[in-house]
C-alpha cells in the first residue's frame, strides 16, 4: 500500500483530517486539485466547536490574526433584534484565502502526511481490500479512501452515491466589503423579504457579506449580479453604502444536498461532500471539521468498523443539523414568525444562546428548556 489513507481535497476539512491520522501515526496522502492561496463563497464565521477541534492540533486561530466571534446577532431592518453569546468559548471569522494556506502548510509539516498540490484525481477503483486512485501524479493504493471535496464532491459521484439538491433551491452571493475602524466582533444575520444577509468579520478591516435567498431574489431585472448584490447589502447594513469590494462577488449554491451514503468499506465522505445544509446557520466549516475528527478517531480505533460507526455518527450530527436549519428557514421566510421569535429571544436571551449551542453540537436538543422553545415561539 502506498498509504494508509487517501484523502482527496484538501481544504480545511481534508487538511484537518490528514493532520488528525497523521498525529495518530497514519501514511496520509492529500490530492488537491487547486493550489493555494485560493478564494471560495463561503460564510467564513467558524464556531466554536470548530475553534476548538483545530485548538486541540495546536492551530491557534487568534493567534495567527484572525478576528474572535463572541455571539450571532438575528435582526430585522428598521428594529427588532436578538443577539445569543457564545458561552463555552469564541468562535472565529476566517478567511478562506489565509485558512486554507495556513492548514495544508500544517499539514504539510504533519509526520506521516504528504501533499499533492495542482493534482486533480482522475479515478478511483475499487479492488480486493483495497483502493486505487489515478491522479495526475500516478497510481496510489490505500485501504481507506476519503472524499473531502466539497459541495459537488466528484468522489460521491465516482461512488455512485451523489443525489441531486432537495427541496427549494437557495442560492448565495458572497462578497468582501474594506470597513473603516474595527469590524465587529459578532455575526450578524438581517432578516429581509424572502432574503437572509449573513456579515462577518474576516480581517481588523474586512467583512465578509453573504446575500441568501431563492435565484431569482438574488437578481434584479436588468441588472447586474454586482449591482444587485450591492443593493440588497445596503438595505440591510446602511453603514456599508460606500464600502469598497475587496472581493469580486462569487455566487454559490443551490444549496441543501446529501449523499445517499457517507461511508462503505473502506470509502469515506467528510465536510460538504457528506451533505450541505444551508448557509444561514453558518455550521457548515465547524460540523467538517468535527467531522474529520471523529472520522479520523474511527479509523485509527478500527478501521473494520469505521464505516458502521461514522455512519450512526454522522446521521445524528445531520438530524440536528437539519432540524436547526429547518427552524432559522422557517423564521426568515416569515416576518410575522420572524418578529414574534426575535421579540421572544430578545425578552430571554439564554434561550439563543442554548439553540446556539444546539447548533455547534455542544448540547443536545432534548436538553433545550420548554421555557427556551416558548420564547422561539415568541412567548
Amino acid at each position: 500500500m502506498d498509504a494508509d489513507v487517501v484523502v482527496i481535497g484538501g481544504g480545511p476539512v481534508g487538511a484537518t483530517l490528514a493532520m488528525c491520522l497523521g498525529r495518530a501515526g497514519r501514511r496520509v496522502m492529500v490530492l488537491e486539485k487547486s493550489r493555494f492561496p485560493r478564494d471560495k463563497p463561503c460564510g467564513e464565521g467558524l464556531l466554536p466547536s470548530g475553534v476548538g477541534v483545530l485548538g486541540r492540533l495546536g492551530v491557534d486561530l487568534a493567534g495567527e490574526g484572525f478576528p474572535a466571534l463572541t455571539g450571532v446577532r438575528y435582526r430585522l431592518p428598521g428594529g427588532g433584534s436578538a443577539k445569543g453569546t457564545y458561552r463555552s468559548r469564541t468562535g472565529c471569522g476566517v478567511r478562506r484565502t489565509r485558512l486554507d494556506a495556513l492548514l495544508i502548510e500544517r499539514a504539510a509539516t504533519t509526520p506521516g502526511v504528504s501533499i499533492a498540490l495542482g493534482c486533480p484525481a482522475t479515478e478511483i477503483r475499487i479492488e480486493d481490500r483495497r483502493i486505487r486512485v489515478e491522479s495526475r501524479a500516478g497510481s496510489l493504493t490505500a485501504p481507506a479512501l476519503v472524499g473531502a471535496d466539497g459541495l459537488r464532491s466528484t468522489v460521491a459521484r465516482w461512488l455512485g452515491w451523489d443525489r441531486p439538491p432537495r427541496g427549494v433551491s437557495r442560492y448565495g452571493l458572497v462578497g468582501h466589503l474594506s470597513v473603516d475602524g474595527a469590524a465587529p466582533d459578532e455575526v450578524v444575520v438581517t432578516l429581509l423579504r424572502g432574503r437572509e444577509v449573513y456579515a462577518a468579520p474576516t480581517a481588523r478591516d474586512e467583512l465578509l457579506v453573504a446575500v441568501l435567498g431563492r435565484r431569482g431574489a438574488l437578481r434584479n431585472p436588468g441588472w447586474s449580479v454586482e449591482e444587485t448584490y450591492r443593493a440588497i447589502v445596503d438595505e440591510a447594513h446602511p453603514e456599508l453604502a460606500g464600502a469598497p469590494l475587496s472581493s469580486r462577488v462569487r455566487g454559490a449554491g443551490p444549496f441543501r444536498v446529501g449523499p445517499s451514503q457517507v461511508a462503505a468499506g473502506g470509502t469515506f465522505l467528510v465536510g460538504d461532500a457528506a451533505g450541505f445544509t444551508d448557509p444561514l446557520t453558518g455550521d457548515g466549516i465547524a460540523a467538517g471539521l468535527v467531522q474529520a475528527e471523529a472520522l479520523a478517531r474511527f479509523l485509527v480505533q478500527d478501521p473494520a468498523s469505521a464505516a458502521a460507526r461514522y455512519r450512526e455518527w454522522r446521521a445524528g450530527q445531520w438530524r440536528r443539523r437539519r432540524l436547526v436549519s429547518g427552524l432559522a428557514l422557517g423564521l426568515s421566510g416569515s416576518a410575522t414568525l420572524a418578529r414574534r421569535a426575535l421579540g421572544g429571544l430578545g425578552r430571554r436571551p439564554a434561550a439563543l444562546q442554548s439553540l446556539l449551542e444546539v447548533n455547534d453540537g455542544t448540547r443536545s436538543l432534548a436538553s433545550v428548556a420548554p421555557r427556551d422553545w416558548a420564547a422561539l415561539a415568541g412567548f
